[in-house]
Formats: structure tokens, sequence, C-alpha cells
């Protein structure tokens, strides 16, 4: 939840010094700063949003664990998180439930 706080701070500044940006008469000057502005804020939002999947990966590996030594019976809380998150998240093909149970407990 720390990267969406550092995403709404950094949008809450970008905005407001966007907003002041265009009053500056000198359009070269709002050039500048509306093209230093929007790298900036691409690169926090990027960043935010691909710390969170990485954590939400890692805090799955016991309950993948369990999931591989159980055949697939046993669901944690954990590894349905992250199984929704890939879900969601990724475009096809996917893996199946086990090839990803696979991939967090060899990868995280």
């Amino acid at each position: 939840m720390d990267s969406w706080k550092t995403l709404a701070a950094i949008m809450m500044v970008s905005i407001s010094a966007d907003a002041m940006a265009w009053y500056v008469e000198n359009p070269i000057e709002r050039a500048l700063t509306a093209t230093t502005l929007f790298p900036t804020l691409v690169l926090g939002a990027t960043t935010a949003f691909t710390v969170n999947g990485p954590s939400i990966m890692k805090k799955a590996k016991n309950d993948a664990l369990t999931f591989i030594g159980s055949d697939g019976q046993i669901r944690g809380a954990q590894f349905e998180q992250a199984s929704r998150y890939y879900r969601s998240n990724y475009n096809s093909p996917l893996m199946s439930d086990m090839q990803l149970a696979q991939a967090i407990a060899t990868s995280f």
C-alpha cells in the first residue's frame, strides 16, 4: 500500500506543479516544465505498479509450496491473491495454477 501512497503524492505534486507551470508567461519555460514533469510522473507510476507485483509473489511462496505439495488441493490466501493478480495483469497464454505455483516457488 505504500506504493499507492507514493503514487498519490507524485500525482499531487505533479498536478500542482503542472498548474503552476501554465502561469509562466514564457512558452519555452512552460515546455521545459511539461517535458520534465510528464516523464517523472510516468516513471513514478510504473515504479509503483511494478513494486507491488513481486511483493505479492514473495508473500505467496509458502502457499505455492503447499499448493504443489498437496497436488493442487490446498489453496492458501496468499497464493490465491497472487493468482488473481497474475490473471488480471498478464495476457494470454496464461500459465496453469500449478505452473504459476512452480514459478513462484522457484523465482521468489
